[in-house]
């Protein structure tokens, strides 16, 4: 299946990236991301190539990690020789090293560097979606050109194309963001809207009948998995049907993640293949946690051991108008899903000491897991879950 859009980005910033896609896969926009995408048993370099090759924009969600990285270089490179237009997602506040500003000095920059993190992302969708129709009217998938931000404390630069690229093939020339045609282009829109200002006052500047209600506005929803445009990035955050009821609602979500603390459980897997039991020792840990009715956003602080190792030590959050299901299930066997997600269907884990019911928060690609020893409290939290999406103007399928 061609996809839209590929998704430049460090493997050390796969949460960043996984929440992009979410973002834009929620809005219709369909993604390619490593590692999901990459079919099994073909090698990384083609499979790179080849999605980059079939996608019409790369979305490189730029941070110091991917400044620093070679892969992303050569991604970059790839789709500059390839035609394909770039929108650099800002999400740190750096400068593009040179190797990178050779490439994309010059095109547009979209910053996400200040919260809500999810506005910026439904920015990103709506631009993403404009220039997706412009490309399906027979217009060209180019972004307008600018000078590239500064940095905060740093130098405002301007880029500068070399006078000898040497036998490197170089990237067609920028086209000036004010051209002749983005005139005409602003003008009607100017035009258009002045017909709009027109017919808008003089159909409704007319005194309301006697007795009749006042006008009333509807609160805009998200609905995930759809292909509904996303909002311009002036519109507000979908409003809440019952903004009181969010707020307790959101309370105990963040009062029952917060009561998890640090869990200890024992894992036993049992390996079909005849290779015989294994047990691994798990430790997770949940803090600042906080659950935000503005922003319909629940975050957290999760570190885990195993054996006694730190295996994974990060921050994570989800929106929840971009949930699509809610389950409780024991870990052992979302564990085992695991396993089996990874290429390990031998592997399965039969059961935890002490027993743990795992909720799991699923979004399109990627979900968010966690463990109750207390099934009651799982069962609660799950509850108040599902109602947070709904208030917040989302559909869960359960």
């Amino acid at each position: 299946m061609a996809h839209d859009v590929f998704i430049s980005h460090s493997a050390k910033d796969k949460v960043t990236a996984d929440a992009v896609c979410a973002m834009l896969e929620s809005n219709g926009i369909r993604c390619w991301i490593a590692p999901r995408d990459v079919i099994p048993s073909m090698e990384w370099g083609e499979a790179i190539i080849d999605a980059i090759e079939q996608c019409r924009i790369m979305v490189l969600v730029f941070t110091a990690n991917a400044n620093a990285s070679p892969q992303i270089r050569r991604e970059v490179e790839r789709a500059v020789n390839r035609g394909v237009a770039i929108l650099p997602l800002r999400m740190e506040d750096v400068l593009p090293g040179k190797s990178l500003e050779y490439f994309i000095g010059n095109v547009h920059w979209l910053d996400a560097l200040t919260p809500p993190v999810e506005a910026h992302l439904k920015n990103l969708a709506g631009t993403i979606r404009i220039l997706l129709a412009r490309n399906e009217q027979g217009a060209p998938t180019t972004l307008p050109q600018e000078e590239r931000p500064a940095a905060r404390g740093g130098h405002h630069t301007v880029e500068t194309t070399p006078g000898n690229a040497g036998v490197r093939e170089t990237a067609p020339a920028p086209r000036p963001f004010w051209s002749t045609q983005s005139w005409t282009w602003a003008g009607g829109a100017v035009a258009a809207l002045l017909v709009a200002v027109f017919v808008g006052v003089h159909f409704t500047s007319g005194p309301a009948p006697a007795g009749s209600p006042p006008p009333q506005s509807n609160p805009g929803t998200i609905v995930p998995g759809g292909i509904i445009p996303a909002a311009p990035a002036s519109s507000p955050p979908p409003v809440p049907h019952n903004p009181g009821s969010l707020r307790d609602t959101m309370g105990a979500i963040q009062k029952e993640l917060g009561s998890i603390g640090t869990v200890s459980f024992t894992r036993f897997v049992q390996n079909q293949t005849g290779s015989g039991a294994l047990q691994k020792a798990f430790v997770e840990q949940f803090s600042n946690v906080a659950a935000d009715p503005g922003q319909c956003r629940v975050s957290y602080h999760w570190k885990m051991w195993q054996n006694g190792v730190v295996t994974l030590d990060k921050d994570a959050w989800f929106l929840l108008p971009s949930v699509t299901s809610v389950v409780v299930e024991p870990e052992s066997q979302l564990l085992t899903e695991g396993n089996v997600a990874q290429g390990h269907p031998e592997l399965v884990v039969t059961s935890t000491t002490p027993q743990v019911t795992a909720v799991v928060v699923r979004r399109p690609s990627v979900y968010n897991a966690f463990p109750f020893t207390n099934i009651d409290a799982a069962k609660r939290f799950s509850s108040d879950v599902k109602q947070a999406v709904k208030l917040c103007g989302g559909h869960s399928a359960d």
